[in-house]
């Protein structure tokens, strides 16, 4: 539809807004004594057609509607006694309608754009959120996987210790086995030294010595064999902590990465966003 403008101020100017953007509209001029009239202003910009005297136009064959937005009773007149039959008119109180909707529109828009310029901020912002979390758990798994790496060696040191712990326990055995062996030949001298009597006397002191090592050594085998069966029992707690740990470790990387993943999710959620809010940024 092919459309004349009368009146270049600011109805005209929300009028001639509201149409440049239907497609099925075509202004063919805008109307205003004023040279500098927005309307006119705003048209001489797009390359519409402007004037100061609106009657010559209204003869235009192709005219089809002239909106009246002036609300002077005699700049109407003049457009229905010169009007060729068949070209509508809006009038000023109808066509202040249109302006009110232009208004309203005007309004949503910079609400849209202010909502757009937040959530774009707000996108930003939970980029460098995310970007920071993930440096993060980055890390977290790193030391999380040096942990695993340690937590296998001393599990390997542990193992050793233990391994050495029961080569101990057989030299203590054989420790034990030449104390019994030597309180016994101790024994034997002291009976031998009593049957030969008086002249034994030097050898049975002799005998009781040995018999007295065999049982100071006998005692000092069962305490260490006492302290090595407590570090067993400590090896045993630390492998178990060892292997909590390791569990537990395991757990922590699981969990990162499923941490990671969700991130990069989110960051696929904000380059949507980002688009969307520069879409309507567009509009």
């Amino acid at each position: 539809m092919k459309i004349g403008i009368v009146g270049g101020g600011h109805g005209g100017l929300a009028v001639l807004t509201l149409l440049l953007t239907i497609p099925e509209a075509e202004v063919m001029w805008v109307s205003d004594v004023k040279h500098d009239a927005p309307a006119l202003v705003k048209a001489r910009e797009v390359g519409i057609t402007t004037c100061d005297d609106f009657i010559p136009y209204l003869q235009d064959s192709n005219l089809e509607m002239v909106i009246e937005v002036t609300g002077s009773d005699a700049v109407k007149e003049q457009i229905f006694a010169h009007k060729k039959e068949g070209v509508a008119v809006i009038e000023a109180s109808a066509a202040k309608l249109l302006i009110t909707i232009v208004e309203h529109r005007e309004e949503f828009n910079r609400r849209l754009a202010s909502n757009a310029e937040e959530l774009a901020k707000h996108i930003v912002q939970i980029n460098d959120s995310a970007q920071l979390i993930r440096n993060s758990m980055q890390q977290l798994a790193e030391e999380a996987e040096k942990l695993a790496d340690y937590s296998e060696t001393l599990a390997s040191t542990s193992q050793a210790a233990t391994s050495e712990a029961e080569k101990t326990e057989e030299i203590l055995g054989i420790i034990e086995g030449i104390a019994k062996t030597t309180k016994i030949i101790g024994l034997n001298a002291a009976i031998e030294a009593a049957r030969v009597g008086k002249a034994g006397q030097g050898f049975s002191v002799v005998a009781a010595e040995i018999r007295r090592l065999a049982e100071d050594s006998g005692q000092s085998t069962q305490k260490i064999a006492d302290i090595i069966h407590n570090v067993k029992k400590y090896m045993q707690n630390i492998h178990g902590g060892i292997d909590q740990a390791k569990v537990i470790t395991q757990n922590q990387v699981e969990a990162t990465e499923e941490v990671l993943s969700a991130l990069e999710t989110l960051a696929e959620v904000s380059v949507r966003l980002r688009q969307l809010s520069q879409n309507l940024l567009q509009l």
